[in-house]
């Protein structure tokens, strides 16, 4: 079952353009232009991690990263930033007019933002300012939640998982005193069920230090098969030490408290591999921050 649903995922994404700007895998008007990244996402606060380095090659390190300066419409690029690896696309309306929505798409043969990384990515990082958090602790709670609608289109072949959505640590102290990169709080992934279809689930770390081992988690949402997956709402936000996420609390252990945090969301994948048709391709039709 697993091997017939990559096939079928496959298959769909062969129906995509090669680069934003008219086209898609759906029912939409082929002879117009989709509208621009920007005006289906919130991109006002983000950045992305592309799986090409700056020379737009795969494999290696670092990976590129685009600023918000550069997703966004400009003088230089009318619709901001559209490649192979983020662009508009038609999808299946209901309506008289198409709808569309945002594709993302990282291969297994992606570069790698640096040597400690262990898989490509096409990921947003939400933050208000380049190169540093977004100034709020995990105790204090975040000033925003993220909201996403997603639809998975296809999954890397090993694993079969990606993840889509993160409350990643900023910086933390470790047992010597030295300030170090602090692990996900969070990760919400798309992966294989044991019984066959799909799920989204989230991974809570139980802490941040190690102390305690594990994680726990919490099976979202299921559904049968990657050709007629739903699309995958998805509220997160923290307050008084729980993780909100669709309705439900995941507790957060107090190692946590005064590390800081912020959001991220796309395609991770948790694997590599030689065959560059291979990977994760991820639907968004809305991401927003409040």
């Amino acid at each position: 079952m697993h091997r017939r649903h990559l096939l079928l995922g496959l298959a769909s994404a062969t129906c995509l353009p090669a680069c934003g700007g008219g086209g898609g895998n759906g029912d939409g008007p082929e002879t117009a232009a989709p509208p621009a990244p920007a005006d289906l996402l919130d991109l006002t606060h983000v950045t992305l991690t592309l799986p090409v380095k700056a020379d737009g090659t795969t494999g290696g390190t670092p990976a590129r990263v685009l600023k918000t300066t550069e997703l966004l419409p400009s003088s230089r690029a009318a619709r901001g930033h559209e490649s192979d690896w983020f662009r508009s696309v038609w999808i299946d309306g209901t309506g008289a007019r198409g709808e569309a929505a945002v594709m993302l798409w990282c291969p297994v043969t992606g570069a790698l933002s640096s040597a400690t990384s262990d898989s490509p990515r096409t990921e947003f990082r939400h933050q208000r300012q380049t190169g540093v958090n977004d100034g709020w602790t995990i105790g204090a709670g975040s000033p925003v939640a993220m909201q996403l609608e997603m639809r998975p289109r296809q999954m890397p072949p090993q694993r079969g998982t990606v993840i889509v959505a993160q409350i990643h640590g900023w910086r933390m102290q470790d047992v010597s005193g030295a300030t170090v990169n602090a692990p996900p709080l969070l990760l919400v992934q798309i992966e294989p069920r044991s019984v066959g279809g799909w799920q989204l689930r989230a991974k809570i770390r139980r802490s941040a230090d190690g102390s305690i081992a594990g994680h726990d988690s919490l099976v979202l949402q299921t559904f049968a098969s990657l050709d007629e997956a739903p699309w995958l709402v998805l509220q997160m936000a923290v307050a008084d030490m729980q993780v909100h996420i669709n309705g439900q609390t995941m507790p957060i252990g107090a190692s946590w408290r005064d590390i800081g945090a912020y959001y991220k969301a796309g395609v991770y994948l948790d694997e590599i591999g030689s065959d560059p048709a291979q990977g994760g391709r991820l639907l968004i039709r809305r991401m927003v921050f409040r």
